[in-house]
């Protein structure tokens, strides 16, 4: 009998979070209560761990679990936007979550199944991925019991989880019966070689997948659960999720439409487009009426999955490589974004409010001045990264003969400068008042997440060939080049 060859160096970063949260569990069995905040550092020394070795792996691709698992360079790329979102939620989880070990689990697990789901090229171990990422974000949406709408938040996102995860595990199903196949290659050879028995089985099991990771993405109709979740959640969380699981259901999209479903994702595509502009128009013309900066940033995400969605309908490389390149991006702006409103507005979230970051500059000047860069590369002001960003994946929709979703990112692009410019305005606005609804101080920690995000932000934004080369790796490992 042959054993699968197990090779854990395929799964090594996850290894290492699974390990620090073992630790931070037992750690917190000897330590004090009131010293519960020190496992979030003990999170960031796992997390930065992690981070630490894609760099050593990235060189050869790594196979595990008798060919389960595949960590190429596309895995690793978007595993570092998975890290650095959950960096950022440790950082930014000094001040406004209960101290514990519970929190630094489950961000831990959360992020592991995130890595898990963009590395698996195996129908179960690619559920077992969405689940594992599911299950702690669950809970975490729900972290802070003593808010009702936290409590609230915790609830829509299980019963829409909930949905979404039948529906995904139905298409897979479907794919199986159709295949016969469980690995995405193998699928990929059986439709190739029309060895489908059962193509009605096929298209469904297409759909169903579809319709499941469009829910992790917010795309259109099936986005309605974001708005209030990002509010009620506790912004750290709000902020891991916004990124975290957006690149994990990304990775996952596109690896699945190119090596399980590449002549389907002809067949999708204009399907996808359809969705794509459609979900970046609602979420751009949605975020103009909010007041509240997390219900605003909600819908801004919104937006950004029909950028990103546009990249995988382009289908081609240069629209897989302009997605990768505008996810990392959304990662620094969006992150940048929600660390400078934890550190306005404390453990009690007062001020979340947009308008009460009026004058914010004459009373902040550090933060506001963040917060106005962060923004602006949102809405795609040069030379911030999200321009670049943008104009990439411009390029692979005119590119791939898709002018019409060009002429829908310009569109959906100009509607966005007004909600965006909107609170800057604001905060540069003079105001009589002299209180502030805003926390007194911020955790040093949160000015540190702001620091690095906005050095992402600016030096990418200059800079964008630092990072093009590399994930042009990661686009010839998905297409097997």
């Amino acid at each position: 009998m042959n054993f699968p060859v197990i090779n854990p160096v395929s799964v090594l970063p996850e290894i290492i979070l699974l390990a620090t949260s073992v630790l931070g569990l037992f750690v917190a069995l000897f330590l004090p209560e009131r010293r519960g905040h020190a496992l979030n550092y003990l999170g960031m020394v796992g997390v930065l761990a992690a981070l630490a070795v894609l760099p050593a792996l990235w060189g050869k691709v790594q196979v595990g679990f008798g060919g389960a698992i595949v960590a190429d360079h596309f895995a690793l790329a978007m595993d570092a936007a998975i890290l650095i979102s959950a960096l950022v939620a440790f950082l930014l989880g000094l001040r406004e979550v209960e101290p514990g070990a519970d929190y630094v689990a489950l961000v831990l697990w959360a992020a592991l199944g995130m890595m898990v789901l963009t590395s698996a090229v195996e129908l179960l171990s690619i559920f077992l991925g969405l689940e594992v990422l599911s299950l702690p974000l669950y809970i975490l949406a729900g972290f802070r019991r003593d808010r009702t709408t936290s409590k609230e938040a915790a609830m829509k996102y299980l019963l829409v989880g909930a949905f979404s995860s039948g529906m995904f595990l139905y298409g897979l199903s479907f794919l199986y019966g159709a295949t016969g196949q469980v690995t995405l290659s193998g699928i990929q050879t059986a439709i190739l070689q029309n060895f489908t028995s059962h193509p009605l089985f096929l298209e469904l099991g297409a759909a169903f997948v579809i319709i499941g990771l469009a829910f992790k993405l917010a795309l259109v109709p099936f986005h309605q659960w974001v708005p209030d979740v990002y509010e009620g959640s506790p912004t750290p969380v709000a902020a891991f999720m916004s990124v975290g699981t957006k690149a994990a259901a990304f990775g996952a999209l596109a690896r699945i439409l190119t090596v399980a479903l590449p002549a389907g994702l002809v067949h999708w595509q204009p399907l996808i487009a359809f969705v794509a502009v459609l979900t970046l128009l609602f979420g751009n013309l949605a975020a103009l009426r909010q007041t509240n900066m997390k219900r605003m940033l909600g819908y801004s995400g919104i937006a950004q999955a029909g950028y990103l969605v546009v990249a995988i309908a382009a289908n081609s490389q240069m629209g897989i490589g302009a997605g990768m390149f505008y996810l990392i991006a959304y990662a620094f702006m969006n992150l940048g974004a929600f660390a400078v409103v934890a550190a306005l507005s404390g453990q009690n979230e007062e001020g979340a409010e947009i308008a009460s970051y009026r004058g914010l500059v004459y009373r902040r000047p550090w933060l506001a001045s963040a917060m106005t860069l962060f923004l602006l590369a949102l809405a795609s002001i040069p030379p911030l990264v999200g321009f670049p960003g943008k104009f990439y994946i411009l390029r692979a929709a005119v590119a791939s003969g898709g002018v019409l979703l060009a002429v829908a990112i310009v569109i959906g692009t100009m509607i966005s400068l007004y909600y965006y410019l909107r609170p800057v305005l604001l905060m540069f606005t003079r105001t009589e008042d002299a209180t502030s609804p805003f926390a007194e101080k911020a955790h040093w920690t949160a000015h540190v997440a702001v620091g690095a995000m906005l050095v992402g932000t600016l030096v990418l934004g200059i800079l964008p060939g630092l990072i093009t080369g590399p994930l042009q790796h990661a686009v010839h490992a998905i297409y097997g080049l």
